[in-house]
């Protein structure tokens, strides 16, 4: 009988305690390949990345597969021929605006 009770106890316990095992992690924060401190040399590497059909300019859509972050107002303020793709030297302009950013100098 008491190994019943002790078997019944600890079943309840489990009931109770499963759902507080069994919540999901937090997600984790989106990660960025687009480094604020690539300089020229390092942009053109990123850039070569990023651009996923290798048609030399980027999408809003290859931009936004590498940092979930980026925001259509990101994007448009370095489109300057309004494209709606950046060119090498767009994206590098862009790289480095946000390296200025990084560095405290005002974008």
């Amino acid at each position: 009988m008491k190994l019943s009770v002790t078997l019944l106890a600890m079943t309840i316990a489990a009931a109770f305690a499963a759902p507080t095992l069994a919540q999901t992690p937090a997600p984790q924060q989106a990660q960025s390949t687009v480094k604020p401190d690539a300089g020229p040399d390092r942009a053109e590497t990123t850039f070569a990345a990023i651009d996923k059909n290798q048609d030399g300019s980027l999408t809003m859509a290859e931009v936004k597969a590498a940092d979930t972050r980026v925001t259509q107002d990101d994007f448009d303020k370095y489109d300057a021929d309004k494209s709606k793709a950046l060119s090498k030297s767009e994206f590098k302009e862009w790289i480095l605006a946000l390296q200025d950013q990084t560095n405290g100098k005002p974008g």
